[in-house]
C-alpha cells in the first residue's frame, strides 16, 4: 500500500532538523558517522541505475543518501511511525520528491518481476525475525544484471548501539543472528551472487549481483 505522508509546516521541519542535529551528535560522540556511513554504504553500490528499491527503509539515510545522488527512490516499511520518520528525514534533506514510500512487508512485495536495477537492504537485517523469507522476493523483483546492497553493523556498531539506547533507558533487539556473511551463503541458491565485500563506518557491506 502506498503510504501518504501528512503536510507539514515550516516549524514541524526546522524543529526537526534541530533534532537530527541533535541526534547526529550523539552517534558521533560514540564513535559513529551516520552520514559518513551513508556515502560508504552508497558508494560501494556505484555505478547504479534507477528503479532502486529500499527494503525496511527505517529513518530513511540509505534512500535520502540515494536521493541526493539524483535517484528516485522506492521505500518500504512495515511499521508507518518509520515511514513518518524517513518522510520527515527526506524533507529536511530537500530530497522528498525523489521518494516514495509504502507501507508493505519485505515477504511480499507489490512489485512485478524484474523491476529493480538496484535493492538495498541497510541496517535492517538484525531487525527481521526470517530473514531467509525475504530473499526469494528480493530476487524476484530484481532484474537480470541488478545490483543487492546488504550492510548491517559489525560487533562493535552493535555494542555502541546498545550503549547509546542504554544510556537513554531503552533496548536495541535483534531478532536473528543472521549476517552479511551469512546471508551471502545463501544467495547463490537465489540466483545472486556475492561481488565485492567491504567493512568500514562500523559497517559489514556486501554487494551481489542477479545472474
Amino acid at each position: 500500500m502506498r503510504w501518504k505522508p501528512a503536510e507539514l509546516s515550516r516549524d514541524e521541519v526546522e524543529i526537526h532538523k534541530k533534532y537530527l542535529a541533535e541526534r547526529d551528535a550523539v552517534y558521533l560522540a560514540h564513535g559513529i558517522d551516520k552520514n559518513g556511513m551513508a556515502k560508504f554504504v552508497i558508494d560501494a553500490a556505484e555505478p547504479f541505475e534507477e528503479p532502486v528499491l529500499d527494503l525496511g527503509t527505517g529513518q530513511g539515510l540509505t534512500a535520502i543518501e540515494i536521493a541526493r545522488r539524483g535517484a528516485v527512490v522506492i521505500t518500504i516499511d512495515i511499521s508507518e511511525k518509520e515511514l513518518r520518520e524517513a518522510y520527515l528525514n527526506s524533507v529536511a534533506a530537500g530530497v522528498e520528491s525523489k521518494l516514495e514510500f509504502h507501507l508493505v512487508n519485505n515477504r511480499t512485495l507489490p512489485f512485478e518481476d524484474d523491476s529493480f536495477n538496484l535493492v538495498t537492504l541497510v541496517n535492517v537485517l538484525h531487525h527481521l525475525d526470517d530473514p531467509d523469507a525475504a530473499l526469494p522476493e528480493i530476487s524476484r523483483v530484481l532484474r537480470s544484471g541488478g545490483k543487492l546492497l546488504v550492510s548491517d553493523f559489525t560487533e562493535a556498531g552493535f555494542d555502541i548501539l546498545d550503549r547509546i539506547h542504554g544510556e537513554e533507558g531503552r533496548i536495541h533487539k535483534k531478532n536473528t543472528e543472521e549476517t552479511v556473511d551469512t546471508i551471502s551463503r545463501k544467495l547463490p541458491d537465489f540466483g545472486i551472487q556475492c561481488t565485492s565485500r567491504d567493512s568500514r563506518f562500523h559497517q559489514y557491506l556486501m554487494i551481489a549481483e542477479k545472474s
